[in-house]
């Protein structure tokens, strides 16, 4: 019994650095991305535009009201190219009545979200969900990790019907109400 328990570890130890080793390329570099411009800090809208800029990025859309007194939006997305194809970066900065909202997220149409939730939770040793829920109309799947004190890291992708795609974000929210 021993033995087969011996074997039985020595074969599952095989099995998961297999899993490990065959982590998808674009999934890899996507959450490297992801890494490189949303997780050095709480997302600060200024110093993603300040690395995209930097960096040459295309910008995609800018919308909104830039940083002022009293309420504003504004979202800004780039085209960042990587050896494995092309994602969107998006930042956005709001302040509302109830408070601020700052996010940086990526998106990408071309990724198998299962695959790109494995690979965020392996690389950024996430533990389990706060929640992982089907939108309303069944097409994705939403799974939300606390991330830090007013910090949520949230992954919507198609796993649901099976097609490739998904948006990571990082949403930080502080309530200025009293």
């Amino acid at each position: 019994m021993r033995r087969f328990a011996k074997s039985l570890y020595a074969a599952t130890a095989i099995v998961a650095s297999v899993l490990a080793a065959d982590a998808s390329p674009r999934s890899a570099d996507l959450v490297g991305s992801f890494q490189m411009f949303c997780v050095p800090g709480p997302p600060d809208f200024a110093a993603i535009d300040a690395k995209a800029t930097a960096m040459k990025l295309s910008v995609r859309e800018e919308v909104g009201t830039p940083r002022q007194v009293g309420q504003f939006t504004h979202s800004k997305s780039w085209l960042v190219p990587l050896a494995s194809g092309p994602h969107r970066l998006v930042a956005q900065e709001t302040r509302g009545t109830a408070g601020e909202t700052a996010s940086c997220g990526i998106g990408a149409d071309d990724v198998d979200g299962e695959a790109m939730r494995q690979e965020l939770v392996r690389v950024l040793k996430l533990d389990a969900p706060q929640r992982q829920t089907p939108t309303p109309d069944g097409t994705q799947r939403v799974t939300v990790w606390k991330y830090g004190d007013d910090t949520t890291l949230m992954l919507a992708d198609g796993t649901p019907i099976r097609i490739p795609g998904m948006y990571l974000t990082l949403l930080r929210q502080t309530n200025t109400s009293h």
